[in-house]
């Protein structure tokens, strides 16, 4: 999800945005990808935990919303700065407590496309035409599967969450994105907001989003 993050810091120039690429993904394509959740809390402390010098907002999209839950947690846990942690704001993620309604595991390479095309931007839908995005997409998708599969505890955090899904998210429905409440003893500041689109909204409804 990098690319759809660029703009985001041209919009609030009071705030510092750290955008972190995953191995696999983006301008790492090169690397392995990750495929287990410990592995996603080592290489996220490496490569953010420095940065983290000053009062700080998670955002996470789908995967990326189950790793930043995870290492705020495992920053609780170890006392590593999570005074600083001020909000989480989960996105297009079932709460990962549960178990996800679309396990992408255990499908073939054809139900994975079709889940891409369902859910990706209309207007990029072009791409799944070209072979060398598709091989890409199921490469990560795989190995997101073997991470996302974790159930992490349900044991809630001290830190805020906000929720954002798109409506049109067949499987991801506002009933099923308030459960993350179960995850936060900030219930009196828990929310969820849903906005028009699909698994990629933010991207179709970015003005809405940056707004919210």
């Amino acid at each position: 999800s990098g690319p759809y993050y660029k703009d985001w810091g041209e919009n609030f120039p009071d705030y510092e945005f750290a955008l972190l690429i995953y191995p696999g993904r983006g301008t790492r394509l090169a690397e392995k990808c990750i495929t287990s959740v410990p592995d996603y809390i080592t290489h996220m402390k490496r490569e953010l935990l420095p940065s983290i010098t000053k009062p700080c907002i998670f955002i996470g999209h789908s995967g990326g919303t189950m790793s930043s839950f995870a290492l705020a947690r495992n920053m609780i846990e170890t006392g590593t700065k999570a005074d600083l942690i001020k909000l989480l704001i989960a996105m297009a993620r079932v709460p990962p407590h549960l178990e996800d309604p679309e396990n992408f595991y255990i499908k073939t390479d054809k139900e994975l496309i079709d889940i891409l095309k369902q859910s990706a931007d209309p207007k990029a839908k072009d791409l799944f035409n070209f072979k060398p995005f598709v091989d890409m997409q199921l490469s990560i998708l795989r190995a997101d599967a073997k991470a996302g599969n974790a159930i992490l505890p349900s044991n809630p955090i001290n830190i805020p969450i906000i929720v954002y899904g798109g409506d049109k998210e067949e499987k991801r429905t506002e009933e099923v994105l308030n459960r993350w409440s179960e995850l936060t003893t900030k219930k009196e500041l828990f929310r969820v907001r849903m906005f028009p689109g699909h698994h990629y909204f933010f991207s179709e409804c970015q003005n809405q989003v940056l707004e919210a």
